[in-house]
C-alpha cells in the first residue's frame, strides 16, 4: 500500500501533467481558429506546468507512486484543481483572457497545496505543500504582473463579423 506522502506527490504531478496537456489542447485549439497569439501564450503556460511537473518529480524519487485511476483522485474541485475548465475559454478570446485564465489556474493550484499544507494527514504532506503553495504564489504573484502589461479587451471582444451561415 503506497504511503500517504506519495498519494499526495501522485495528485501533485497528476495535477502538473494535467494542467500542460490541458493548455496543450487549448493552444492547438486556437491555432485552429488562427489565434496564434493566445496559442502560444497556452504553449508557455504548458511549458510552466511541465517545468513545475518536473519540479515534483524530483520530489518523488524517494517514493513509489501508486498508479491512481481517474476515480481514486480526491480534488477540492471537479478536475484538477489547475486544470481550467474548457467553458472558460473562448476562439475569440485575447492574451488577457488567456492570461486570466492561467491566473484563475495558479490561484486553485496555490489554494489546494494551501489546504493540504494545513491539514495534511502528516507532518511530511505539510511540508511539502507548503513548499508547493509558496512555489504556486509565485506563480500568481508573476501572472498578475504579467497581466498588467496586456491590454483589456474591449467590451465587444467576442464579437464575430463573420458568423457561420447555417442552411437550413
Amino acid at each position: 500500500m503506497p504511503s500517504k506522502v506519495a498519494t499526495f506527490l501522485a495528485h501533485a504531478l497528476a495535477m502538473e501533467n494535467e494542467a500542460a496537456d490541458r493548455y496543450d489542447e487549448l493552444a492547438d485549439t486556437m491555432d485552429v481558429h488562427n489565434n496564434p497569439e493566445v496559442a502560444d501564450l497556452f504553449r508557455q503556460m504548458s511549458a510552466f506546468s511541465r517545468r513545475h511537473a518536473a519540479s515534483v518529480a524530483e520530489r518523488t524519487v524517494p517514493h513509489e507512486l501508486p498508479e491512481l485511476k481517474s476515480w481514486q483522485y480526491r480534488w477540492n474541485t471537479f478536475e484538477p484543481p489547475e486544470v481550467g475548465a474548457v467553458d472558460g475559454t473562448h476562439y475569440r478570446m485575447t492574451p488577457y483572457h488567456a492570461l486570466t485564465f492561467a491566473l484563475d489556474n495558479e490561484r486553485r493550484g496555490r489554494d489546494f497545496y494551501a489546504a493540504r499544507a494545513k491539514d495534511g494527514e502528516t507532518a511530511e504532506i505539510r511540508r511539502l505543500a507548503a513548499e508547493m503553495a509558496a512555489e504556486e504564489e509565485e506563480h500568481v504573484l508573476e501572472l498578475e504582473r504579467w497581466i498588467t502589461s496586456v491590454p483589456r479587451p474591449d467590451a465587444d471582444w467576442a464579437e464575430d463579423p463573420d458568423e457561420a451561415i447555417v442552411a437550413d
